[in-house]
């Protein structure tokens, strides 16, 4: 068995980082794992490196386990290089500003998943994979998300806090509580056609559309409660274009998981369950975020593949 590491060097400004990478470079030293340590160099590296590492085992005939040590958009793309390979499963190790998808395995604290033998020794669970398509500037792409798609408000304040997070000294949830504050000045959202196993579910202007495979997004919003990462479905919530008051009313609910506690909110929400999800924006493009990665396309389709990625879970001590 071998053990790969892929570390994003300026995640959690980087102090994280460095620790992780004394902790892995000793274990590799002093303990009998096969251990090997990779940095990522920028924006599709993480994707390259997985595979790699992958493919190299496979040659020789050789189960490994690829950590994504960074936040979301870290684990994105180990994810996709990791897909595809039967030797392969995941492991996480959140050093980042959101770390949602952990958050559907349990434990309370990110320094829960932080211990190094713990995720030498996890154990595994199979998960499902959001397949995904989209078109940009007249080209085609595929990739795969793990998590949560976001679009509209709630997708424009994850594009806002990434910003944050990256550019400026602001970060965590001062990040995101200050990008819901200026994205309910401006009150964005998307004009979109939803479609879920051939049946339309909306069509017009909307606040926001998440899709989700895991419950959390946005540093731990629970924006789909009733999601499981293995139920083969994806569970999909649309809220209507609605006013600042009201939107007012409606994120504290959101943000908690508890949408159904407010009162008429049938009359502004839509809901299905489902396992090929079509987006088609009726102004000709819009902006998602997916697992923390920021794309714009001109169309967006979604599909669940069953069981289709190992993910490592380690013992919690909680």
């Amino acid at each position: 068995m071998k053990y790969a590491f892929i570390i994003n060097p300026i995640a959690g400004n980087g102090k994280k980082a460095d620790k992780l990478c004394k902790e892995i470079s000793a274990a590799a030293l002093d303990s009998e794992f096969d251990i090997e340590l990779h940095y990522t160099t920028g924006p599709g590296s993480a994707t390259h490196i997985a595979d790699k590492v992958a493919t190299a085992a496979e040659r020789v005939g050789e189960e490994v386990r690829i950590y994504a040590c960074g936040g979301d958009g870290t684990v994105n793309e180990v994810a996709n290089g990791v897909y595809g390979h039967a030797n392969a499963a995941l492991g996480v190790i959140p050093i980042g500003s959101g770390n949602d998808l952990i958050r559907n395995f349990g434990g309370t604290r990110n320094t829960d998943y932080r211990d190094l033998m713990s995720q030498l020794l996890a154990e595994e669970e199979v998960i499902d994979v959001m397949s995904y398509s989209y078109k940009r500037d007249g080209k085609s792409y595929n990739r795969i998300g793990l998590n949560a798609f976001n679009i509209g408000f709630d997708g424009n304040v994850a594009i806002l806090a990434t910003y944050f997070n990256k550019k400026t000294f602001i970060g965590g949830s001062l990040s995101y509580g200050l990008s819901i504050f200026l994205n309910l000045i401006e009150k964005s959202g998307q004009n979109l056609q939803v479609t879920i196993d051939g049946e339309q579910l909306f069509k017009g202007p909307l606040m926001m559309c998440t899709i989700g495979n895991g419950r959390f997004c946005g540093g731990g919003i629970e924006s789909s409660p009733k999601a499981k990462l293995d139920d083969g479905l994806a569970d999909v919530l649309v809220v209507h274009r609605i006013p600042r008051r009201t939107v007012l009313k409606v994120l504290p609910k959101f943000s908690k998981g508890k949408l159904d506690e407010i009162k008429g909110i049938e009359k502004i929400t839509e809901f299905k369950q489902g396992r090929e999800i079509n987006i088609v924006p009726r102004n000709g493009h819009m902006k998602f975020v997916v697992d923390g990665e920021i794309t714009e396309t001109d169309e967006l389709t979604i599909e669940i593949k069953d069981r289709a990625m190992r993910v490592l879970v380690p013992y919690l001590q909680v």
